[in-house]
């Protein structure tokens, strides 16, 4: 498959994907990016965000996989029928990419370094705000969690505040 996509993309696993390039466009509806009307796109992404449940999405992509605009519905159903009236004749192109949840994971370590952080070893896309130093990592929620214990430690040590 010299057209397939990676297994995942923007912190999302591929579920299945087309090659739409060749295929007429109808433009149906508007999506915009940046300010500007995304048109016609080599290719098309299903995808399931790795950290939130957000329902799926679809990812329309250059001819390298890079995702220029993200849409979704409700269902795959709904982005595949969405997906019909943008590129009639998409229906018969998806093939579907069976990659396991665990695997998606495994490859986005790989992409990312096994980036994480140190203490609570959540992946980026799992929280919010992660500050990297040398050979390690630390969280928002993490620094947070410290600085309260730290304060809570100093508060008993030394009740006074002097």
């Amino acid at each position: 498959m010299k057209d397939a996509p990676p297994s995942v993309l923007n912190s999302a696993r591929v579920l299945c994907y087309a090659v739409v390039g060749d295929l007429p466009y109808q433009q149906w509806g508007k999506l915009f990016v940046g300010g500007r009307i995304v048109g016609k796109v080599p290719h098309l992404a299903i995808c399931l965000d790795l950290g939130r449940d957000i329902g799926p999405m679809l990812f329309h992509c250059d001819e390298r996989w890079q995702v220029i605009a993200i849409s979704g519905a409700e269902t795959v159903e709904a982005i595949k029928a969405r997906a019909e009236e943008n590129y009639p004749g998409v229906s018969a192109r998806w093939v579907d990419l069976n990659v396991s949840p665990e695997e998606a994971l495994h490859h986005y370590d790989e992409q990312s370094g096994s980036l994480k952080c140190s203490f609570c070893g959540r992946r980026p896309f799992e929280l919010e705000g992660l500050v990297e130093g040398i050979g390690v990592a630390i969280c928002r929620g993490c620094v947070e969690d410290f600085h309260r214990v730290f304060h809570e430690a100093q508060d008993t040590t030394n009740p006074t505040g002097s």
